[in-house]
């Protein structure tokens, strides 16, 4: 696939969504419209080689990711479906909770908890009908249940070429041994089949 460059305006949306951060990157969970009308509410919308440092291979040779092109989006919001960004950045600093994947409890403000699983991407939730994102109080990671889960949502990523400042001042450097890209591969064809989109 062609990675383009972001547009001033693409950048300039981009830019209004607070990121989360792992390791080795940081995460912007948007909300994307396409130029055929379309609205993908979970979309990370990344620089190339800060995606390829983390991930290791283009989405469009991995079977189990899903993309979208920069040229095709028209604007960028946050998504209404992302953890805000302190939350998802304490399941980031624990790391997974085994090869690939991580197990999380969402504390919901009525007293109701979802045990979720996902792979190393956490940022978008799923959440019980009529309850949104501002519905949850706190994230527990590691104390989902590992059999009894709702899995993540899927996702597509959305890379372009171009300089974005990093928001976060610790971001380990491009030497960095990252989670996804140290996978084995049989490791990534169980997570592919698990969520589809790891």
């Amino acid at each position: 696939m062609t990675v383009n460059e972001i547009s001033d305006i693409q950048k300039e949306q981009l830019l209004k969504v607070m990121p989360s951060k792992d390791w080795t990157m940081e995460y912007r969970p948007c909300q994307v419209t396409l130029k055929n009308g379309d609205t993908l509410d979970n979309v990370y919308v990344q620089e190339q080689q800060s995606y390829l440092k983390t991930w290791g291979v283009m989405p469009d040779v991995d079977a189990g990711k899903r993309y979208v092109l920069i040229e095709d989006v028209t604007e960028i919001k946050e998504s209404p479906n992302r953890l805000r960004p302190d939350l998802a950045n304490k399941i980031y600093e624990v790391g997974e909770s085994g090869m690939g994947y991580c197990l999380y409890k969402l504390v919901l403000d009525n007293g109701q908890t979802v045990d979720v699983c996902t792979g190393n991407a956490v940022d978008f939730v799923p959440l019980p009908n009529g309850l949104t994102t501002k519905d949850i109080k706190d994230v527990l990671p590691h104390q989902a249940s590992r059999e009894n889960f709702v899995k993540g949502p899927e996702y597509y990523w959305c890379l372009f070429k171009g300089d974005i400042p990093k928001t976060y001042k610790d971001n380990k450097d491009e030497k960095s041994n990252a989670t996804n890209s140290s996978l084995p591969k049989a490791g990534r064809t169980w997570l592919q089949k698990l969520f589809g989109s790891e």
